[in-house]
């Protein structure tokens, strides 16, 4: 089953998430910065909270699913694209991208080239945002909404550092299957690929503004261009 067809219960089964916590995290990274592109907007809530504080905000998703929903509650362009290939028609303030998109890359060298491509389009004293998740175990998780339900499996390769998940849904008496595959990054990585580009950065965690580990649950990177 594919983001597609799961766009509209996606809010659902992730309402509990904190878009508040991490909302606020990337007002006061962006603080007087005025224009900003979100990178895997999806269905539009981190869009949606900016807007409400007065940024000029758009959005790219590669999935027409998530963008209709998006569609319903910003104000902001919408753009349907690859974030590895997509050229905006110009620089902005800001560039975010949350929730793990970044970790759809198949691996270090594809993340490279993606901090480097969206660094590109970063106004002068402009921020890079990017929200990584650093998941090291695996697990299983269950979740019920409104008489809908997820299953979530996922397993950790300690060797590959990659982690695939498979995911059940159970919907109006259908059964759909989903996976997808996230690469995870070791701290020494990320400052590898920084330092060698000599970007001025700093790595948070969990949307704070505590210094990240290779422990933290997710990883912010922050890059400010000069």
């Amino acid at each position: 089953m594919e983001y597609q067809q799961m766009a509209k219960y996606y809010d659902l089964f992730y309402k509990k998430k904190s878009y508040d916590k991490e909302s606020k995290f990337l007002e006061e990274l962006i603080n007087t910065r005025k224009t900003v592109l979100d990178i895997g907007c999806g269905t539009g809530l981190h869009m949606h909270y900016l807007e409400e504080k007065n940024y000029q905000v758009e959005g790219i998703d590669l999935n027409q699913g998530m963008l209709d929903v998006a569609k319903t509650r910003v104000k902001g362009p919408l753009y349907q694209g690859n974030l590895l290939d997509f050229k905006p028609h110009k620089k902005y303030d800001a560039i975010i991208s949350m929730f793990a998109v970044f970790n759809h890359l198949a691996n270090e060298q594809e993340l490279e080239e993606a901090l480097l491509h969206w660094y590109e389009y970063l106004n002068t004293n402009g921020v890079l945002i990017i929200d990584l998740h650093n998941g090291r175990k695996s697990g299983e998780k269950e979740t019920t909404v409104n008489n809908y339900k997820r299953i979530m499996k996922w397993t950790f390769d300690s060797t590959t550092f990659k982690e695939k998940t498979e995911i059940t849904y159970m919907i109006d008496d259908k059964i759909y299957q989903d996976t997808h595959e996230f690469q995870i990054y070791k701290l020494s990585q990320l400052e590898s690929i920084l330092k060698k580009h000599n970007f001025k950065y700093q790595l948070y965690e969990n949307y704070s503004f505590t210094k990240a580990s290779d422990n933290s649950k997710n990883i912010e990177i922050v890059i400010e261009k000069e």
